[in-house]
């Protein structure tokens, strides 16, 4: 693996631990206590899905065509993988398990996907800079 993909994976994995554990442990705790989650999670699945989740979008990311700016192509690339994830994330999870009030949740889970995938986006962008692998 490259420095660059190398570092795109260890800020996202750095970046998701950090946005996820502040905003679902956190800022909106309460919120979240009205799903029926485990008690105890068994962090080692999370962690395990987070370092996959951040290999292939180190991997993914420099094929991508998109225009503009390190930012700009970054935000664009978060985006659509936030929406690719989150369309599981919250959509599916909501309907599939019992979340509690499902407005709610979509809210905050939505805004959650969209704020973690923005940031990590741009972090990714600005990593590969000007240049892109193809």
């Amino acid at each position: 693996m490259d420095k660059k993909r190398l570092l795109a994976s260890a800020a996202y994995v750095v970046m998701v631990m950090v946005i996820a554990t502040a905003w679902h442990i956190g800022l909106f705790k309460d919120v979240y206590a009205d799903a029926r989650i485990r008690e105890q999670p068994l962090f080692h699945l999370g962690i395990a899905s987070i370092v996959s989740r951040a290999l292939v979008v180190a991997y993914v990311y420099p094929l991508c065509s998109l225009s503009g700016s390190p930012v700009a192509r970054g935000l664009k690339f978060g985006l659509l993988t936030g929406l690719l994830l989150g369309s599981y994330g919250v959509l599916a999870e909501a309907g599939k398990y019992d979340v509690g009030p499902v407005p709610t949740f979509l809210f905050y889970e939505g805004a959650f996907f969209a704020i973690q995938y923005s940031l990590v986006g741009i972090a990714v962008g600005l990593i590969y800079g000007q240049t892109q692998l193809r």
